[in-house]
């Protein structure tokens, strides 16, 4: 498996404001999970719940190792916030979060299996200090 092809056409498919479907990285029955995610083979729902709150995350993979049929990839995700609505002081928040994940890939380079570890903090922090600057007077 050339990894670092697959990297970069992972990256197209993660870009939400491009072209090219993350769902199509996944086989048939794939599953993802994540820290906000129990396993589940619901992908629709998975990536339009992260539109709905980072309508133009992107991802970019900074380094990525792997066997045959698996891999695990750091990576950089970069978004703005959504917002709970319109009157919410800290959509507009631009946030940065850092992450790695396993895949497991089937004999055609789709994934079977995809789990994310990530720190979630970082986005916390980043709409914390934005909530702070929103509630100091000008």
């Amino acid at each position: 498996m050339n990894w670092d092809a697959w990297a970069r056409r992972a990256e197209q498919a993660l870009a939400f404001e491009q072209e090219g479907r993350w769902r199509d990285l996944f086989a048939l029955d794939a599953t993802f999970g994540d820290p906000n995610t129990p396993s589940t083979k619901d992908l629709r729902a998975v990536q339009r719940g992260t539109a709905e709150i980072f309508p133009d995350w992107r991802q970019e993979i900074t380094s990525i190792r792997g066997g045959e049929d698996w891999a695990v990839f750091e990576w950089i995700g970069r978004a703005t916030y959504a917002g709970r609505g319109a009157d919410d002081p800290v959509a507009g928040t631009p946030i940065e979060m850092h992450g790695a994940t396993i895949v497991d890939v089937d004999a055609e380079g789709l994934v079977t299996r995809w789990i994310d570890y990530l720190d979630r903090k970082e986005p916390e922090l980043a709409l914390r200090a934005a909530a702070k600057r929103a509630a100091k007077p000008a």
